[in-house]
């Protein structure tokens, strides 16, 4: 009996046969989770990935963890948004030519797919959560989750179409934006925004 596989499975699968299918040299890999049998859990200890994959384009490397839903945000619930990926990706955003975030993918109604760099995400994050009244985004705050409104404007969009039943994402434009952001200083180019 073939076993259904998880929807954000499906969607690490086709980011990595998106970049695959990139007409230039791209070094990709995933991290693999290691699934252990629930009844085996409270016994074996597994050590926690940092993020679910690297990317090496055009002398940049990119430290990725990659989210996908139905809803129309994610909660910061340890059990989606995990702590000690965020401090990871923190870390590594540190160093010159490293640009760290998640990938966002909206599944529903139209699989809306956005990078939101670690710094933002943190940004919008402390703002959240400690109710600040005074902050920069258009779209309502919530405090317990980050919305696919914010999403927008806080992060790039990954452009892709649908195949027959597998998403193609447009990793080249992905690229090219992240490493404009990260020269400008970790601002998001509005240009570019608006061209999307």
């Amino acid at each position: 009996m073939a076993v259904k596989k998880n929807e954000g499975k499906i969607f690490e699968d086709n980011f990595q046969a998106s970049v695959k299918g990139v007409d230039e040299k791209i070094f990709f890999t995933r991290v693999k989770d290691t699934f252990i049998p629930p009844d085996l859990r409270q016994r074996v200890k597994v050590t926690k990935n940092d993020y679910d994959c690297m990317l090496f384009a055009r002398s940049h490397l990119f430290t990725l963890e990659l989210k996908s839903t139905k809803e129309n945000r994610f909660s910061f619930d340890e059990s989606i948004i995990k702590q000690h990926q965020i401090d990871k990706l923190v870390e590594a955003n540190t160093y010159d030519n490293i640009i760290s975030g998640f990938i966002m993918n909206f599944r529903e109604p139209l699989n809306k797919v956005f990078f939101v760099p670690i710094q933002e995400f943190i940004d919008y994050q402390y703002i959240a959560q400690n109710q600040i009244k005074e902050n920069k985004y258009k779209n309502k705050i919530n405090k317990s989750s980050i919305p696919k409104g914010i999403c927008e404007e806080i992060g790039i969009e990954i452009k892709g179409f649908k195949k027959k039943v597998n998403w193609h994402y447009h990793i080249k434009d992905f690229i090219t934006e992240a490493m404009n952001y990260k020269q400008q200083g970790g601002q998001i180019n509005e240009h570019s925004k608006k061209q999307s």
